[in-house]
């Protein structure tokens, strides 16, 4: 369930596939015609180069980042039917994304403190899926 997996299809932002959910949402802090140099590199190194934005906005950046997140993990979810089900099979689970580098907004600590935006955002996406599935929708 990471971003940082390898996507065989790709996910789109702005024109541009990126290998990955995390290599989209880091370019996205870029301006457009600069992006380019995420799409051949690791989805660590993409982590790096998003911190090095030139004139990043940290403000503006709060107020669309969640919905960002939300929408390149769709994409991932709903292109991808292997992933799809991996998500689908942790029904009645509570997804959490624990980590020990202290990020506290996507995830949670390892005394589980945070706020688990990640994945709360899998499971808005796990639970849309699985209604999709049960009205035929899908």
């Amino acid at each position: 369930l990471s971003n940082f997996y390898p996507l065989q299809n790709g996910v789109g932002f702005e024109e541009l596939m990126y290998p990955s959910v995390e290599h989209a949402y880091q370019a996205a802090k870029w301006p457009q015609h600069q992006r380019t140099q995420f799409v051949e590199i690791s989805a660590a190194q993409a982590k790096r180069l998003g911190k090095e934005a030139p004139g990043f906005n940290a403000k503006k950046w709060a107020k669309k980042k969640y919905d960002l997140m939300y929408e390149l993990n769709w994409q991932k979810y709903i292109n991808n039917p292997v992933l799809q089900e991996k998500l689908v099979l942790t029904e009645g689970c509570h997804l959490e994304e624990m980590n020990n580098w202290g990020d506290m907004d996507w995830g949670t600590n390892i005394n589980g403190f945070g706020e688990n935006n990640l994945g709360k955002i899998l499971m808005r996406i796990r639970d849309k899926i699985l209604a999709m599935r049960r009205d035929d929708e899908f």
